[in-house]
């Protein structure tokens, strides 16, 4: 017996140095990410109807001073801008305020 017992203790130390080679589990999947519904972005097609909220948002007021932040917020040209006070003005939408520019008065300014 004195014989086999130091094969069986051999035995049992390299039992606890073989890697465990079983799979590990799978981690849980991630719960799915929830998108939240995209927002529709309103953005009027035509340039009057820019102008107009641009235009109502800076106070209704086209002078100097606001014609550069219309024109950006509304994306217009230099040129879109003429053409449409042109036409608001054709049609009573715009009055000429003398020495101070143009008084928007239609849309949300009027």
């Amino acid at each position: 017996m004195m014989r086999k017992l130091p094969l069986v203790a051999f035995g049992v130390v390299a039992a606890c140095t073989v890697p465990d080679l079983r799979p590990l589990p799978a981690p849980p999947p991630a719960p799915p990410v929830i998108q939240p519904a995209p927002v529709p972005i309103e953005n009027p097609q035509s340039a009057k109807q820019r102008f107009l909220r641009a235009a109502a948002a800076n106070g209704c007021e086209v002078n100097a001073q606001t014609t550069p932040t219309i024109l950006a917020s509304a994306t217009l040209s230099q040129d879109d801008l003429a053409r449409v006070l042109q036409d608001l003005r054709n049609e009573g939408g715009v009055d000429l305020v003398p020495g101070q520019g143009f008084r928007v008065t239609s849309g949300a300014c009027a």
